[in-house]
């Protein structure tokens, strides 16, 4: 028996029960540090990337949240940072690790108008401080209260702690209720082992098959989510010539899905100094149809907050996206369908983003924008729209556009600025609401002339690849895959 195990306080269940009676936990009675609080300065401007008619989920590690011996140094700056990065990207639920503070994090709470939470330590949580003492990292919740409501919560996997590094996971059963639809979801966070030594990678994997065979057997047929620091990727592993150690989820594939699987094969990085994706999100097949395809990204808040990774976190957001209503809602339905980022030659004008409406009414995209991870690119005019079935193209500038292309306009700021190493397309409404996201790396932006495409094509759900894999042809703006029209 583990030290944890044997400080286990047999009575926190039944507090837990009564307590979540309420549904959620009241911020009023959470540990306030008031002067702490009262010394934040002005907020950063954090772009938004929630929606109102999707669950838009985060995981974020928060490096060593409100220690001061380790990690960012000046606490007071990393809550303000965190909060202005919760706040600003509005969105409905997030999965938090390296949470070591308990008032802290209580403080950041305060700093967040319509959200609630708790960590894997709260009272309210089955086991939960017999697993996590009050100094040591820790995992948790933050959710709006207004999309997202808390039945119960219970440490999971406990006869797995060593393969968890002593953090186990953290269950949590709740009712996220989104554009008029609720979903029963079973939601977990993890912070797995770190470290790519042979024994820290053989640790993550036997964590890994133990999470799979606990929801195959418990919660088989339902709504699960998984986020979290999973301190590996999911193409190869961080350890060199060995495989991932959760090719056992990946290769379930009628079972499970990572919607960040494609940001791996993208060769996109969720850490400042790493090169590898290791905080990801995973759901069961019951889930996957729910998922935005493309939606996955890494949210790149360190252009909004000055000396983010020494103030704030080693980690970026990790996000994806779910229309709860349905898999293929009717009417309109845009997204982006084909990227150029590697332009042919050195004419920038030549960049192209394609967005494509397979819905089946007609769309005003007056006012929409289309923007990078740096600033709006184009904001289409008044009176845009754009027919079911149809292709919009927007191109770098005017003598990009190709002759016999007519379903093409130049971008109206004078150019997309795309980058070839990694970047982030975001289409948009005119309020801000994102439609569409997609995260790219190198992988798909490296060679010249050649654009990233929705496999299969005119699939919101699809990944993108290179087009040279689908057929031939380097490219097919304002046409489908094959070249022929829309």
């Amino acid at each position: 028996m583990s030290r944890r195990q044997q400080l286990r306080i047999s009575w926190l269940a039944p507090l837990a029960s009564l307590a979540f009676l309420a549904c959620t936990v009241p911020i009023d009675d959470l540990a306030e540090d008031d002067e702490l609080v009262e010394t934040l300065d002005q907020a950063a401007t954090v772009p938004s990337r929630g929606s109102a008619t999707t669950l838009d989920v985060a995981s974020w590690n928060i490096e060593w949240f409100g220690m001061t011996s380790r990690g960012p140094t000046n606490e007071t700056l990393q809550l303000q940072n965190a909060r202005d990065v919760i706040k600003g990207a509005d969105l409905d639920l997030w999965g938090v690790q390296e949470i070591t503070i308990v008032d802290h994090f209580n403080s950041l709470l305060q700093e967040l108008p319509g959200y609630a939470g708790f960590l894997s330590n709260n009272a309210l949580v089955t086991n939960g401080s017999s697993y996590y003492y009050s100094t040591e990292q820790k995992v948790g919740i933050i959710y709006k209260t207004s999309a997202v409501s808390i039945q119960s919560a219970k440490i999971i996997l406990t006869g797995n702690d060593y393969e968890f590094a002593g953090r186990p996971p953290l269950e949590i059963k709740l009712t996220a209720n989104v554009n008029g639809t609720s979903k029963e979801i079973v939601f977990i966070t993890l912070h797995a082992k770190a470290s790519n030594d042979a024994e820290s990678y053989t640790r993550r994997k036997n964590g890994s098959i133990a999470l799979k065979s606990y929801i195959d057997s418990t919660h088989a047929g339902k709504n699960v989510m998984v986020v979290g620091d999973f301190n590996d990727d999911l193409d190869s592993s961080i350890r060199t010539s060995q495989p991932s150690p959760y090719a056992n989820l990946v290769n379930a594939t009628g079972s499970y899905f990572f919607p960040t699987l494609s940001l791996s094969e993208s060769g996109l990085a969720s850490t400042a100094s790493g090169s590898h994706m290791l905080d990801h999100h995973l759901v069961t097949s019951a889930l996957q149809p729910l998922y935005i395809g493309g939606s996955a990204e890494v949210y790149r808040v360190d252009q909004y907050i000055s000396s983010y990774t020494s103030t704030t976190s080693n980690h970026y957001p990790v996000i994806a996206r779910y229309s709860l209503g349905s898999s293929n809602p009717g009417g309109a339905q845009v997204f982006l369908n084909e990227i150029l980022a590697n332009e042919p030659g050195s004419d920038t004008n030549g960049e192209f983003i394609e967005i494509v409406n397979r819905g089946s009414t007609a769309v005003n995209l007056g006012g929409y924008t289309l923007s990078d991870a740096v600033s709006v690119r184009h904001r289409f005019p008044t009176g845009t729209s754009l027919a079911a079935g149809k292709a919009l193209v927007v191109f770098g500038g005017t003598s990009g556009i190709p002759s016999g292309v007519g379903n093409a306009v130049a971008a109206s700021t004078g150019g997309l600025a795309l980058n070839n190493g990694s970047d982030t397309v975001t289409l948009a409404t005119s309020s801000g609401t994102v439609v569409d996201a997609f995260s790219y790396g190198s992988a798909l932006s490296s060679t010249d002339g050649v654009s990233m495409n929705r496999s299969p094509d005119m699939d919101a759900s699809g990944s993108f690849v290179l087009h040279t894999t689908l057929v031939s042809s380097a490219a097919s703006p304002g046409r489908r895959v094959n070249g022929t029209a829309f």
